[in-house]
């Protein structure tokens, strides 16, 4: 009785593996691309995305040292009011400065806001002192 299930289940193995060929059929490949092809677009989006971010974070810390040196170089005697320019070079010509000079409730402290902004006021850094 022992032999004759052994022969059996040898016999039910032997004729599953004979039906069933090596390799992968042409549904699954087409899957398997269409996987890759969507985390390969998923990760150049987000490849995107960081290029962008890290521009964009240039571009913020370049306005956050020019305003830094705008507010350094004024004069500690400023009269109430607000100026406006750009900065000088290549490297500095989409940036410009707006300045303005407040009272506040205490007559002898001045507000100072100094906004540097980029392209056109899409982007913009304010720093404020009180003097």
């Amino acid at each position: 009785m022992k032999n004759k299930f052994n022969f059996f289940i040898f016999q039910f193995s032997f004729c599953i593996g004979a039906k069933r060929q090596k390799g992968f059929t042409l549904l699954e490949i087409m899957i398997a691309l269409a996987i890759l092809s969507l985390s390969l677009i998923a990760l150049l989006s987000l490849r995107n995305s960081s290029i962008r971010l890290v521009e964009h974070s240039d571009r913020i810390t370049t306005a956050t040292l020019l305003a830094k040196a705008k507010m350094e170089e004024m004069p500690r005697s400023l009269q109430i009011g607000e100026a406006e320019g750009g900065f000088d070079g290549d490297e500095f010509k989409g940036y410009k400065w707006k300045r303005s000079v407040r009272t506040t409730p205490f007559a002898f402290i001045k507000e100072v806001v100094v906004v540097v902004m980029w392209d056109e006021g899409k982007g913009d850094v304010r720093l404020v002192a009180y003097e």
